[in-house]
């Protein structure tokens, strides 16, 4: 190319591309801040959320991209007028369903921070202190699971993508052959990311064997035991067994001690899913309850569920910390340069991506800001709502309960009253509960004033409440159990 070719080229060039300039990124920042801080302080005080169809959706949100800008104050007004209304407040004190999650401010302002600063959390090369930072709260994990030195992990979206990288790293040494008979072992508590993290590493369906879990819903080494002894003498390979320390239904936690013996005599891995339950350990009932826990060969973690994190925060620990870098380290000509030295870690080296946030800022935050004590007692707190509100169920003879409180869920369901062989009046099958249960679970969300989710025990329909967040109160729980109180009457009523 010639000179006078390179000079139109310059001529050509904008520089720089226009940007908001100083003060409007310091307005608009403070728009977002206040904002913010408003909707932390003022939770407990707004509705709940609703829910739209995608018509509904479309009107509202729908439309081609502007081609020029607007405001961002008009921008913002649209987000907290349109998008804030139309969905449900997981961190809200009356949502109980499912496993929510409730961040507290240190880790928000972790989040921002991680945003702005845009650090590539995926080489030691580029972003030493933030690996480091890393390090230091996987050390923090490891050190309260009580697993030894020479364990590893790896921060990572949640507890599906952690499964799934266990998963993986406990295939790695199986050959190909091996791997066409291989046999994972689960329970029938087990959190669904775990099949399909089975079907995305190539597993067929008849090689997962679910083994029956006893009458409170745990798996024990008898039974699992057995389908060992029933797959080798089929000429199967016992390849892994996924046992939970907090099921998603239940809260229950399995025979940990029992199983991690079982699993190291037969030689089967043994990976424990404790995206929810492991904060438990931050508490003296919650070690008792998950002793054992630091004996498996993989664990899987939630921040976001149960230590009071924005979501993406998951984790991964592995016993064997060498097996991570095994399974995914590679090396193509364009990463050359990002070789680490044998005292660094290069993260992408660890799991699936490349391309990683500094998702251990707002955990490092939040720790360093409130300490351990602040989700100690977040732990010991949500426990004991449980607790209270299986104490007030159990005064409602409506009210029956399905599984006792495990860690900080309980299971329960709504009954009408019997009389005279009937209930209020009412000759009512299983099934007809089963379904008196599910709208109560959809009136309930449609006062905008609480929401739980449903699951099934046993084939039975059952209402679940999970405690997880900081801000839920002793009055909210008796606002929700008298509402479902007065919904399931209203329902019943309605009925006869």
């Amino acid at each position: 190319m010639n000179a006078s070719s390179v000079d139109h080229l310059r001529m050509e060039l904008k520089e720089p591309l226009t940007h908001p300039d100083w003060a409007a990124c310091e307005q608009m920042g403070m728009e977002v801040v206040r904002w913010l801080v408003q909707h932390h302080v003022t939770l407990s005080e707004q509705p709940i959320g609703r829910t739209g169809s995608r018509e509904q959706m479309e009107t509202l949100l729908g439309g081609p991209a502007p081609e020029k800008g607007q405001a961002f104050a008009e921008v913002l007004q649209e987000f907290a007028g349109k998008v804030m209304p139309n969905a449900f407040k997981t961190n809200h004190p009356r949502f109980l369903a499912f496993i929510p999650g409730a961040p507290n401010f240190p880790s928000i302002l972790g989040e921002l921070l991680c945003a702005g600063t845009n650090f590539f959390a995926g080489v030691w090369l580029e972003a030493a202190a933030p690996s480091q930072v890393e390090l230091t709260v996987l050390e923090w994990f490891r050190d309260l699971l009580g697993m030894p030195v020479g364990t590893s992990g790896i921060l990572a979206s949640g507890g599906s993508e952690a499964n799934l990288t266990a998963l993986t790293v406990a295939r790695e040494p199986l050959s190909y052959r091996d791997r066409e008979r291989a046999v994972l072992y689960v329970t029938e508590q087990r959190h669904w990311s775990v099949d399909r993290a089975a079907k995305i590493i190539g597993f067929r369906p008849e090689q997962i064997h679910p083994v029956p879990a006893d009458q409170d819903f745990r798996l024990t080494p008898g039974a699992l035991r057995k389908a060992i002894y029933q797959d080798r003498s089929a000429g199967r390979l016992p390849w892994a067994v996924v046992a939970n320390a907090g099921a998603t239904n239940t809260g229950v936690v399995d025979a940990l001690t029992a199983l991690s013996r079982l699993c190291r005599d037969e030689k089967v891995w043994l990976h424990v899913d404790a995206a929810y339950g492991w904060s438990a350990m931050l508490t003296s009932e919650g070690r008792r309850d998950l002793e054992g826990i630091g004996d498996c060969d993989s664990i899987t973690l939630d921040p976001h569920k149960w230590f009071g994190q924005c979501f993406e925060s998951g984790c991964l620990l592995v016993r064997e910390g060498k097996r991570l870098a095994e399974t995914f380290a590679m090396r193509p000509e364009y990463m050359q340069d990002v070789e680490p030295e044998t005292d660094q870690i290069n993260f992408c080296d660890h799991g699936i991506a490349l391309t990683r946030r500094f998702r251990a800022l707002k955990l490092w935050l939040s720790v360093k800001v409130l300490g351990l004590d602040w989700h100690r007692e977040l732990v010991s707190r949500s426990c004991q709502l449980a607790e209270l509100s299986q104490a007030l169920l159990e005064q409602h003879p409506e009210f029956e309960i399905l599984c006792a409180r495990h860690l900080s869920i309980i299971c329960f369901r709504y009954r009408p009253v019997e009389r005279g062989g009937e209930r209020d009046g009412l000759r009512l099958s299983e099934e007809d509960i089963d379904r008196l249960n599910l709208s109560i679970v959809d009136e309930l969300r449609a006062t905008g004033k609480a929401f739980i989710s449903s699951t099934r025990l046993r084939g039975r329909v059952a209402l679940r409440f999970c405690f997880v967040n900081w801000r839920t109160t002793s009055a909210d729980v008796e606002e929700i159990i008298r509402l479902l109180l007065e919904i399931g009457k209203q329902l019943t009523a309605n009925a006869k």
